[in-house]
């Protein structure tokens, strides 16, 4: 008789689970429930399963969690994973290193039946198979790779000699076949999905996902290995030649990681070098060219060899600059608009591939303008607070094309300031968004979406919303979805997942998360006490 342990936060997921298959007839016994990582984890080591289901999303420590505990520990036990997030198409492969399975909430019966069926199958074969030696074998190597890691941290953050580093090469009997080195840096620290489905866990798994499958790209190009820096990757590839096509691998891994995993990452090549000695060389170079990014579009390939410097003209700049504070002045809206383009590709080329430099150059035409209009005589009522709530939202832009669409939506809102008071108007409009909102909450309701009913730019539209309601767009929109949550629960018998939709939210996890944060408790913990 094998032993089981079922898992999820929500007890009648167990309890379904439960129902579901006939266990004993398997000849699998149920010893133990738990309801958060912590929980499981601490039943795992103390009565070592041979079987656990989980949800993959638990508070208090993730299923990732548990299953690289259960690595370290070098248990036995067979994991097999759940979860409501149907958009994780690619975590069966991302898994398959540790768990048997991963099943989409709700769990079909034969789907879970051939999990639990592969998982023993691999029980069978691994009390066959598994040898003491080999998992020693299994550890070293892990612990030889772990060790490589840290080593190449150091070489390419500066602070390891470098006789040291090749006693630690030697002691590790690691050789490199390639006479070149160069460094890819990939940037994962941005990947933000428009239905905002990224949270910690998810966020791992991407990047296990992610070194993966570049890992396995860097074998046809030669050797080398991926170490994590921060919440982005760099990668150390050795190749034969210094003219070997680092550009063809970066757009395979782009390429790639587009296709299956739907995101868009940039990549920077570092400068090619002939010794590992040099290696940071490389990284620095390749951290230097992302600098330059910034000013480019998400899944740009950018190299060390595009670096060249532009010298821009002061005096042309500062001719751009004014002639979009005559335009402004004028209550010329189209020559705004055109002059404005002009302005942000002077700056382009005066920020010399410098986040800071473009940011400060920018906010300097802003302030000039305010002193401009007050010259003439035109009170435009901007306080201090809000000229640093501008500055702060500008240096926290990630691309430079979000910097001159915020600059671009300022510009147009102190031009229609000046133009009219628009009071009546925006009252109407405001009233035709709330309506809406009323109306269609249960809907996907996006910043772009509603400010395309009132025919508004979404910035624009972001600050006119929280002008008239004194709440942001997405607070607002949640409120409502969560007042209707509360009326479902309290005079229906829906499920939580049912009304998660009804309000809105295809995820139940990221709807009961928000429900207690809005109401410090999950819903069915709230209804019960409602009840009660």
């Amino acid at each position: 008789m094998l032993n089981a342990i079922l898992a999820d936060d929500e007890p009648i997921i167990i309890k379904g689970l439960k129902k579901l298959i006939p266990w004993e007839e398997l000849g699998i016994a149920i010893i133990g429930e738990a309801m958060t990582g912590r929980s499981l984890m601490e039943q795992i080591v103390l009565k070592q399963p041979d079987l656990v289901i989980t949800d993959i999303s638990m508070p208090d420590g993730s299923g990732i969690d548990v299953i690289k505990e259960v690595q370290k520990q070098q248990l036995r036990t067979k994991i097999i994973f759940i979860s409501a997030y149907q958009e994780f198409s690619y975590a069966k492969d991302a898994l398959a290193f540790g768990a048997v399975d991963y099943l989409v909430k709700p769990i079909e019966k034969s789907l879970l039946l051939e999990a639990v069926g592969k998982a023993m199958t691999q029980l069978q074969e691994a009390n066959k198979d598994q040898s003491s030696k080999g998992k020693l074998a299994v550890y070293e190597q892990k612990d030889k790779k772990t060790q490589l890691e840290e080593l190449f941290d150091r070489l390419t953050q500066g602070d390891i000699r470098w006789e040291e580093a090749q006693r630690k090469l030697q002691s590790l009997n690691t050789h490199f076949p390639g006479a070149c080195f160069s460094v890819l840096y990939v940037e994962l620290a941005h990947v933000q999905l428009q239905d905002g489905r990224w949270g910690e866990h998810e966020k791992r798994l991407l990047v296990f996902a992610v070194s993966n499958l570049v890992d396995e790209l860097i074998q046809l190009y030669g050797s080398g290995l991926v170490i994590q820096k921060g919440e982005n990757l760099c990668v150390i590839v050795n190749h034969m030649r210094v003219e070997d096509d680092m550009q063809r691998l970066a757009s395979e891994m782009r390429d790639k990681l587009l296709f299956y995993l739907k995101i868009h990452l940039t990549i920077c090549i570092g400068l090619p070098v002939i010794s590992l000695q040099d290696i940071r060389e490389s990284y620095m170079s390749a951290i230097e060219t992302m600098n330059y990014s910034y000013f480019e579009k998400e899944g740009t390939i950018l190299s060390w060899s595009q670096n060249e410097r532009h010298s821009g003209s002061d005096h042309v700049l500062a001719d751009a600059k004014q002639a979009v504070i005559k335009a402004v002045i004028a209550k010329d809206k189209q020559q705004v608009q055109e002059l404005l383009g002009s302005f942000f590709e002077h700056a382009t080329v005066g920020a010399n591939g410098r986040k800071e430099s473009a940011v400060l150059i920018v906010y300097a035409m802003l302030t000039d303008l305010m002193e401009e209009m007050s010259a003439v005589g035109i009170d435009l009522k901007v306080s201090a607070e809000q000229r640093i709530d501008w500055q702060q939202r500008m240096h926290q832009f990630y691309r430079y094309r979000d910097l001159t669409d915020f600059i671009t939506v300022t510009i147009l809102e102190i031009l229609e300031q000046v133009s009219t008071a628009g009071g009546s108007r925006e009252a109407q409009q405001i009233k035709i968004v709330k309506e809406y909102i009323e109306e269609h909450y249960s809907e996907n309701i996006t910043l772009e979406s509603m400010a395309s009913q009132v025919f508004m730019n979404p910035y624009y539209f972001s600050s006119f919303f929280k002008k008239h309601t004194q709440e942001n767009f997405k607070q607002y929109v949640t409120n409502i979805r969560m007042k209707n949550a509360v009326r479902l629960l309290l005079q229906t018998d829906l499920l939580v997942y049912e009304i998660a939709e009804k309000v809105g939210y295809q995820n139940p996890r990221q709807f009961s998360d928000m429900f207690k944060k809005s109401y410090g408790k999950l819903p069915h913990e709230y209804k019960s006490q409602i009840k009660g």
